[in-house]
């Protein structure tokens, strides 16, 4: 086994008949080693003894130490010689809970984990672990009245059989007492419907750090602390102070940006996250780009459960470019949105004034439509860089004449990310389905926002933004020519494969394919490309190089944000 040595060299150490896990534990024990040639004599003195206890500790109690000294090698060698003998089997496992904590299913599997270990080699460190684990239980279950009745360990040297007895008595199980919230000036009905917790509930750590959670989650404070005060507790009842901190009461951001789908743009986010003392919030988002300008408004009132489920208000303004056509939509929602476990159901009721021009003529469509929406997202790693995940996403809509909307139509989307990576290697598969059923086949009535498009960065790439789709003949000053009017119909698929060179970049290959269409006429479009992604802080920043098997040239694309 190769010598240890250490600063200056004023000692090297050398082991023989020992393995790694006892040659660390003699190190262990031993300390730091001298660095000055005056510390050596001193530090010798105690190397039999301390490696004698690193040796009991895991299990061998006759084990014999024999060093041998070059004091003539600069720097001095020592040689521990280790024959470890027979281990110290443990022969005899008594292990009992008293008190309330005997009923406790957790005390029950601590016990049984212990019991495991019957015939086992004794290792005092793992002998301290197991005291540990039934104090800790019991501390954090809330028996906090818990005390040892027997702990001991007997060892027969000579037999090399070791009997160890644990006796707990957990006494009574503590409850909650009043939870008290300070410092906000939320309403007590809406604090009280923002904690997991109870009165009278089992007394739980895990539970308090869940209060916490809940709370911080909310986004309402700026500040929390969660006390127990444990040494106020009466009739076993632990009374919780919570002191919190109101956040601020605005906040703004602005930034910039450019992606290929709508060029350069620039963004101001206000938000309000307490409007009022009944939580009440608000975020207004104004974004100008040349393909995409919007003004949008959001409106958040807390239901029953504050952060699980919500009655929403959102007001937008925008404009967008759908194939070849520009439209002018404003819309509204009434919404109420339930998580359950990482499902997110949500109901609305969506209004939709939409105004643009074809062939010199003016359109306005109206719309009130009724929907719901299913999504899910299941991810692990971080989410700047997931290492792996599923997205999906389901919605459907419906409006009539009779609600006032300029047609008939039920409307279903669905969408799917998924990815898994390994090594240093990822796949990621995408799909996105959609179908419009109206009481014509023509689209010419039917908005644009509604209608379906393909090709971008978030669709098939090496194509233009909404590009894609059913296209028709208009007559123009320069003759006739063929426009982009969009389908009731869309099926996009996408296959990318990547490469990590490191924590920071990444290599893509990828091909995309699909289309917007209509019944009976579907037109395949696929495209191929490379790209380079570096995984900034807020995301990935993609810089894709995509060529459409229809296209006469290669098209750039530039994209961010998270993946899932």
């Amino acid at each position: 086994m190769p010598a240890i040595s250490f600063a200056e060299e004023a000692i090297t150490i050398d082991f023989k008949g020992v393995d790694d896990q006892q040659k660390q534990n003699i190190l262990a024990h031993l300390g730091s080693l001298p660095s000055e040639p005056g510390q050596v004599n001193r530090f010798l003195a105690n190397v039999p003894k301390r490696s004698e206890q690193a040796m009991i500790a895991l299990g061998y109690n006759n084990a014999i130490i024999e060093m041998q000294l070059n004091r003539e090698a600069s720097p001095v060698q020592a040689t521990l010689v280790v024959t470890p003998g027979s281990p110290t089997l443990i022969t005899e496992l008594n292990l009992k809970i008293s008190g309330k904590g005997s009923e406790d299913q957790g005390f029950e599997e601590i016990l049984q984990r212990i019991s495991n270990n019957q015939g086992q080699v004794l290792n005092h460190g793992q002998y301290e672990s197991w005291k540990s684990d039934i104090h800790n239980y019991a501390r954090n279950q809330g028996y906090l009245d818990g005390e040892w009745v027997e702990r001991q360990l007997l060892v027969n040297k000579g037999q090399n059989q070791a009997s160890i007895s644990l006796h707990y008595d957990s006494g009574i199980r503590y409850r909650l007492g009043k939870i008290t919230f300070t410092g906000s000036s939320l309403s007590p009905e809406i604090l009280e419907r923002l904690s997991p917790l109870h009165e009278d509930d089992f007394y739980q750590i895990s539970q308090l750090s869940k209060l916490e959670s809940a709370l911080r989650q909310s986004g309402y404070f700026g500040e929390i602390r969660v006390i127990p005060q444990i040494a106020r507790a009466e009739d076993q009842r632990v009374p919780i102070q919570v002191k919190l901190s109101d956040a601020s009461q605005h906040s703004f951001q602005v930034g910039v940006g450019y992606v290929t789908d709508t060029g350069a743009r620039a963004q101001f986010n206000w938000q309000t996250p307490r409007v009022n003392r009944h939580g009440h919030s608000q975020q207004t988002t104004i974004r100008y780009s040349t393909v995409n300008p919007y003004l949008n408004f959001l409106y958040q009132i807390p239901g029953e459960d504050p952060n699980n489920q919500h009655y929403q208000l959102r007001l937008g303004l925008e404009q967008n470019d759908f194939g070849d056509l520009t439209s002018t939509l404003q819309h509204g929602a009434v919404i109420r949105q339930d998580i359950k476990g990482r499902w997110i159901f949500r109901t609305q009721l969506r209004w939709l004034s939409e105004q643009w021009s074809l062939e010199g003529i003016d359109y306005d469509g109206n719309y009130l439509l009724p929907g719901i929406a299913l999504s899910r997202t299941r991810r692990q790693g971080s989410v700047r860089d997931p290492s792996s995940g599923f997205l999906q996403s389901y919605e459907l809509e419906a409006t009539d004449d009779a609600l006032g909307s300029g047609g008939r139509l039920f409307r279903a989307t669905a969408f799917w990310k998924w990815l898994d990576s390994w090594n240093n290697h990822r796949l990621v598969l995408r799909g996105h389905l959609g179908a419009n059923i109206t009481g014509t086949d023509s689209v010419e009535d039917l908005a644009p926002s509604l209608r379906f498009f393909a090709g971008g960065d978030q669709s098939i790439r090496g194509f233009a933004y909404n590009s894609l789709g059913p296209s028709i003949t208009v007559d123009t000053a320069e003759g006739q020519d063929e426009i982009v009017v969009g389908g009731k119909l869309l099926a996009v698929a996408s296959a990318e494969y990547q490469y990590y060179l490191n924590d920071s970049w990444r290599l893509a290959l990828f091909t995309d394919a699909g289309n917007a269409f209509n019944r009976g006429n579907f037109t395949l479009k696929q495209s191929v490309g490379t790209g380079l992604h570096w995984l900034s802080p807020v995301g990935a920043i993609r810089v894709e190089v995509a060529y459409g098997f229809d296209e006469d040239k290669p098209r750039l694309h530039i994209s961010m944000g998270a993946e899932l």
